[in-house]
């Protein structure tokens, strides 16, 4: 027996019994589990992680040669009593769910490019993309948030702290969000006089319930680092490059953390 899965126009790929894929001529294959996505990638599809960022100069990567649609897994949900958010959820609706207890989460979903492109680009894309100037992902990271996976290594799904998805070397898919722990956080974001443009730093905090201030800074290092406050990589960690200086963004670090502190603390105390 085999479920044929709907590929691009007038052309299909077939599911074989034990989930391996039967291929014909075809551009976009639609796994609808877990096990047929694993065997998606074993024949060399790719899912595109940040695919809306393809229509902008800020995103040149070349599609794959065999893409994957995700639409078929059911992942368009957000389960607000646990935390767990589809990857198909887009930003825009995750923005209407209530975030108590995610307010870095909910400040980095306002800061993300702007209300017409958040209605596009989704959770799972955010991620997939792992790009070190997305806003949301420090956000995430000090909540202790995870991502739940598949890969091409692996048909099992597996949770993974979102910062993990940078050490993955093998194809992966993101299917669901752990949101984390909810606690006092807060956000902060420079990109300089337009509020829309790429950041040149971002910071996200979260006061431990030992009053401790855990960071993940972004955008400013090549990929986002989860620190105590009192930590702050040196200048060499940093970026440089025509917008900025390492040492600048060293500088404006510090002060999106000195702030994160002085809000967090406000925060605690009331």
């Amino acid at each position: 027996m085999t479920a044929v899965c709907r590929c691009a126009p007038h052309v299909r790929t077939r599911f074989g019994s034990g989930g391996d894929l039967i291929p014909h001529e075809h551009r976009v294959v639609r796994p609808k589990t877990p096990g047929e996505l694993h065997s998606a990638f074993a024949m060399g599809a790719r899912v595109i992680g940040g695919g809306a960022g393809i229509m902008s100069a800020a995103m040149p990567a070349e599609p794959p040669a065999l893409g994957m649609d995700l639409g078929a897994l059911g992942l368009h949900t957000v389960a607000s009593d646990s935390g767990r958010v589809g990857a198909l959820v887009r930003l825009a609706e995750l923005q209407r769910t209530r975030l108590d207890g995610h307010n870095a989460v909910a400040a980095a979903l306002a800061a993300t490019a702007t209300p017409a492109v958040r209605r596009v680009i989704t959770v799972g894309g955010v991620l997939g993309a792992r790009m070190h100037r997305s806003d949301l992902v420090p956000a995430l990271a000090v909540h202790g948030a995870r991502a739940h996976v598949v890969t091409a290594a692996s048909p099992e799904p597996r949770w993974l702290p979102v910062l993990g998805l940078w050490d993955l070397t093998d194809p992966f898919a993101v299917l669901h969000v752990d949101l984390g722990a909810p606690g006092h956080s807060a956000f902060r974001r420079l990109a300089g006089h337009q509020t829309v443009a790429p950041a040149l730093v971002t910071a996200a905090g979260l006061r431990r319930a030992d009053g401790s201030l855990v960071v993940c800074l972004g955008a400013a290092t090549p990929r986002p680092v989860l620190l105590d406050a009192d930590q702050l990589p040196p200048a060499g960690s940093f970026l440089e490059d025509h917008r900025a200086s390492a040492q600048y963004r060293r500088e404006m670090a510090a002060v999106l953390v000195a702030e994160l502190a002085e809000e967090l603390s406000v925060v605690e105390a009331a």
